[in-house]
């Protein structure tokens, strides 16, 4: 079940269970004259912030369960509301803690088998054969619960999708087998073309750069030799320069003599620009695009002659001198194209293909002389991987059985063996992660590898788990450093933050262009890749996860930097900076996060302070009611600003109890517009970024803020301890493991916050490395097998 978007809303979940005696003259005399001066105001009476009224006599035990955990955690009341004294917590919770001892013992709840999500198919596909395929790149979305894509809860399986799966398995094992099929001459695989404008939605186009770049990437089928061919728009308009030049450039019928003056004229009014073209990362072709070519497209083609191995590979063709164009709009004519651009790529090939033999094949075929024995033993081999653990006799017999029946038919032993890849990819043993009710050391390697690199556990592991080691911490801690060093960890920061901090949906929240006409697609990827590399760096030097709040240093390229008007910042590459400014440091100072906690065509006090409240405190607001009015978009914004339209709107009493708590804390961020720019104004309006924490501190700007939510760095770092636990673990946090997450939160101060100490108390917990007993219908325990 997906985790309730407000805190307000989980509280009112009923169970069948008892209420709670507030009849006592204990509630009546003590526990209740706490509850008017800190919750009746917005769980109470008139005001049911989610649905959940204290007031009543028959609220649920489930809801008073949860009414402990946030008060002894600290998030109720919630920030910026004066907090319990320790008397009055004291009074609360014990009453809670006795009220509740007569109800059902609490335990952990069990992880439910899951399946492979998308990134984990996919990942494990690569790992397994050693092939580039993205099969899962077509497969239906996958639903999330608690914020990530991976809770087995709600990982259901679709006709659909197996369908996908069928599809899938034949492919990625007929190019795992036999490679991919090709012609037997050199041909056009692709042609990639970009966006016409930034608002275009061709389907498959690549991304629109103001700059005219062209960027994307290609599995390419067999190692060998490729063509990279583009074509350069030259738009630059005739009528620049001196009357002669313009005279010359409208002339239809030029003279030799004329056409080389016209050819210098031009080499003078329109400057020589470099185009580039990159191939994972490295240069391989340069050219100069000379003058204007009277609305033509330059030169024909240029040819970019590249060896590719077989996979995933990466190209970028541009102007890196326009990295550094103070204003992008300077390569936009007034009738809104481009003046120079790259118009597409093809990739031609492949010349001179390596050997027909795919590398995957040798990963596959561990044996070569194609008798039964040797299909038993790639049989083995390829089970041991692809189920993460050895395969048992029955197993294989199958398989063999199976392959025998392939070549008894007439087909090949290579045939064979691709049916039986076939048939291994759409068994549930691989599709879904099957856990021992007593998790051995295999089921603690899955959870490992698919924890850190949302991928099957590598050779290592494996041994690791075979020789028992990894029931043992010296060899679990051990693995556990090896595994963080290694690039395929990048994937703990991808999937993990970039669903935590919402990078996934940035693109579903672009600006508006025609209201931020200098924010195209280049400039958002290198936001996103912004906050993604920072969050791999905080991962990679073990740094304090306070830096996410008001980390020092940063990653920009020329384009970003000149957008965030930081100088000294040039080129196309993304590179780190340290941050002197106070106007950008943390998470919530980046483009993205601004960008995507807004609306296309404006910012949102409300959306940016919910965020907050949400992602970094983990205190999110109950949802608005029902009869509250929507926000006035029109009419009254030449007349009063953002701030002061909130303000009356949250003069309604039932608005005020959560946008006295929201709102603030987006004002601070007022200076930012809905593209992550700084800005002083809006419109007319001078910016008021003060703001006051409902009973807490009072700041001004994102540095005071940022100085103020430090102050609740301890509610930060609860939340995402928790958040983490819930990714790694495969389903939501709850009450039970309150003692867990306390513990791991002491280990953190004491080692500075360190995310490598957090990720080693949860893999060290019990949580991780156990799985709960069944629990019967009948109330036993059931201690059955797999």
């Amino acid at each position: 079940m997906n985790r309730p978007a407000a805190l307000c809303a989980a509280l009112a979940v009923t169970l069948q269970a008892a209420p709670l005696d507030t009849q006592q003259p204990e509630f009546r005399d003590r526990v209740q004259p706490v509850l008017v001066r800190h919750c009746y105001s917005c769980h109470g009476g008139k005001v049911q912030s989610g649905g959940l009224d204290l007031q009543r006599s028959d609220v649920p035990a489930a809801a008073w369960e949860k009414v402990l955990d946030r008060v002894t955690t600290g998030r109720m009341p919630p920030p910026g509301l004066p907090k319990l004294s320790k008397g009055d917590l004291a009074l609360v919770t014990g009453w809670l803690e006795r009220g509740l001892a007569g109800g059902p013992a609490l335990a952990s709840p069990r992880v439910t088998a899951r399946r492979l999500n998308r990134a984990e198919y996919n990942n494990t596909i690569r790992d397994l054969l050693g092939v580039s395929l993205r099969p899962a790149d077509d497969f239906p979305l996958d639903d999330a619960g608690y914020g990530f894509d991976n809770i087995g809860d709600v990982l259901s399986v679709s006709p659909l999708l197996l369908e996908k799966y069928m599809a899938a398995a034949r492919r990625v094992s007929q190019v795992a087998v036999f490679g991919e099929t090709y012609l037997p001459k050199p041909t056009k695989l692709v042609r990639f073309m970009t966006k016409k404008s930034q608002d275009d939605p061709t389907p498959n186009a690549l991304p629109y750069s103001y700059r005219g770049a062209i960027y994307g990437s290609f599995v390419f089928p067999v190692e060998g030799d490729y063509e990279l061919r583009m074509r350069v728009g030259n738009y630059r308009p005739r009528e620049k320069g001196t009357p002669r030049h313009q005279e010359l450039s409208r002339k239809r019928n030029r003279s030799d003599a004329e056409q080389r003056e016209l050819d210098e004229l031009n080499r003078k009014a329109y400057p020589p620009v470099e185009m580039v073209v990159q191939f994972d990362g490295k240069p391989v072709l340069s050219e100069v695009v000379e003058g204007n070519i009277d609305f033509q497209y330059a030169h024909g083609e240029s040819i970019a002659r590249v060896h590719a191995t077989a996979g995933e590979h990466f190209f970028r063709a541009s102007f890196p001198e326009f990295a550094d164009m103070e204003n992008v709009r300077d390569n936009v004519n007034l009738d809104g194209r481009r003046k120079l651009f790259l118009d597409y790529v093809d990739i031609i090939g492949p010349y001179t293909p390596a050997a027909a033999k795919p590398a995957s094949y040798r990963r596959l075929f561990v044996c070569a002389d194609q008798s039964s024995q040797c299909s038993r033993q790639i049989i083995e081999s390829l089970l041991r991987r692809a189920y993460r653990r050895p395969a048992t006799p029955a197993d294989v017999d199958k398989l063999a059985a199976l392959a025998a029946q392939v070549r008894d038919n007439g087909d090949s032993f290579d045939e064979s063996i691709r049916v039986v890849v076939q048939a291994v990819l759409v068994s549930p043993r691989f599709l879904f992660r099957v856990e021992n009710d007593t998790l051995d050391a295999y089921d603690i390697a899955s959870r490992l590898s698919y924890f850190l690199w949302s991928s099957m556990p590598d050779e290592p592991l494996l041994r690791a788990a075979a020789s028992g080691g990894l029931l043992h911490p010296p060899r679990l801690h051990a693995e556990l450093r090896r595994m963080l060093r290694d690039p395929r960890a990048d994937a703990l920061m991808d999937n993990f933050a970039g669903q935590w901090l919402g990078l996934r949906t940035l693109d579903k929240r672009k600006p508006d262009p025609a209201a931020f006409p200098t924010v195209d697609d280049e400039l958002l990827e290198a936001m996103r890749q912004e906050t993604s590399l920072f969050a791999r760096a905080v991962l990679r030097e073990d740094r304090s996860v306070l830096e996410f709040l008001d980390g020092g240093f940063t990653y920009l390229n020329g384009p970003l930097a000149r957008h965030y008007g930081i100088p000294g910042v040039r080129g196309e590459a993304m590179q780190r900076v340290a941050m002197q400014n106070p106007q950008r440091s943390g998470v919530i100072t980046q483009g993205a996060v601004l960008a995507l906690s807004s609306y296309a065509t404006r910012t949102s006090p409300v959306l940016r302070g919910k965020w907050v409240l949400d992602n970094l405190l983990g205190t999110p607001p109950p949802p608005a009611p029902p009869e509250v009015p929507a926000f006035p978009e029109t009419g009254t914004a030449a007349n009063a600003s953002l701030r002061q339209r909130l303000e009356q709107h949250r003069a309604n009493p039932s608005c005020a109890v959560c946008h006295d708590l929201m709102d603030p804390i987006g004002f601070g961020l007022e200076n930012y517009d809905a593209s992550g720019k700084w800005r002083d104004n809006e419109g007319h309006f001078p910016i008021d970024a003060s703001g006051k924490l409902r009973g807490g501190a009072a700041f001004r700007g994102p540095r005071e803020l940022k100085s103020a939510l430090k102050g609740q760095s301890d509610l930060f770092v609860r939340n995402l301890t928790e958040k983490l636990l819930t990714y790694a673990l495969g389903r939501g946090v709850e009450r039970a493991d309150r003692k867990l997450v306390d513990a791991i939160l002491a280990r953190l101060a004491a080692e500075d916050n360190k995310f490598s100490t957090l990720v080693r108390e949860i893999v060290n917990s019990q949580a991780f490395l156990t799985q709960p007993p069944r629990v019967r219908e009948t109330g036993g325990t059931d201690a059955g097998g797999r």
